[in-house]
């Protein structure tokens, strides 16, 4: 069974499901993309998943994201990478609380998701699995970023808006750099047809990691993995994963 639970960020209440099929359980700790949350379809089928199969669960929706009453507080608009680093390190403070077992603690990240397990390098993680995830951004030049903050928003494709600032924020980060100083193992999933990150981010993130790695290509797989058989098959393979080194 899962209960709703809910912890602080930065003064922020942040929202989560939390499943633990017994005391002393692995314990894996979901993070979703930037516009999604704690209730994608693909988290929504990868939890039960992953109960089923004796491990704990923390699936949450980081400042700003989800829907209802369990929406955690925040302003979609405000976010960053910076500000969702401190949403996933606060999720892992609230899992080493409970009683999982600490010692086996594991992520899984999806896009922008995967890029804040990567860029948090948080010792706890034992074993990362990311998905659909870039190995950078689109990062604009210091001209590009000074004609973007005469605004103070941007538009996303979907409609939605972000903070001009969350564009310098991002700029910290070398997500390639972050991933060659992670001493966990890291299996890397991707869509062959991700028409959002280039699968070739998938390779350059591989190329960057230490042993144990793997690199898996789901063919005719999206950006989103909207297709429920291909969140089984990946899935599989984390479950897989975390059952070797966890």
């Amino acid at each position: 069974m899962e209960e709703l639970v809910k912890f602080q960020s930065e003064g922020q209440t942040i929202f989560a499901n939390f499943g633990l099929p017994y005391k002393g359980a692995p314990c894996i700790v979901m993070s979703h993309g930037m516009e999604s949350s704690k209730d994608g379809d693909k988290w929504l089928l990868l939890a039960p998943m992953f109960y089923d199969a004796g491990f704990a669960y923390l699936r949450f929706s980081y400042r700003g994201c989800g829907e209802g009453e369990d929406s955690s507080e925040g302003d979609f608009e405000d976010s960053t990478l910076t500000g969702r680093i401190q949403d996933y390190r606060a999720a892992m403070d609230f899992v080493t609380s409970t009683e999982v077992d600490v010692h086996r603690l594991g992520a899984m990240g999806s896009s922008l998701g995967g890029m804040v397990v990567l860029a948090a390098q948080d010792p706890r993680v034992k074993a990362l699995v990311t998905l659909a995830t870039p190995s950078k951004l689109l990062i604009p030049t210091e001209e590009q970023l000074a004609l973007y903050e005469k605004e103070e928003f941007f538009e996303l494709p979907s409609g939605r808006r972000l903070r001009s600032g969350f564009l310098r924020d991002v700029r910290q980060y070398d997500i390639c750099k972050a991933v060659a100083d992670i001493g966990c193992p890291l299996l890397i999933i991707h869509g062959s047809n991700d028409d959002t990150v280039p699968v070739q981010d998938a390779h350059y993130i591989y190329e960057s990691a230490k042993e144990p790695k793997r690199l898996v290509v789901i063919p005719g797989g999206t950006h989103s993995f909207d297709d429920p058989h291909h969140v089984e098959q990946l899935g599989s393979l984390a479950l897989d994963w975390f059952k070797q080194y966890l």
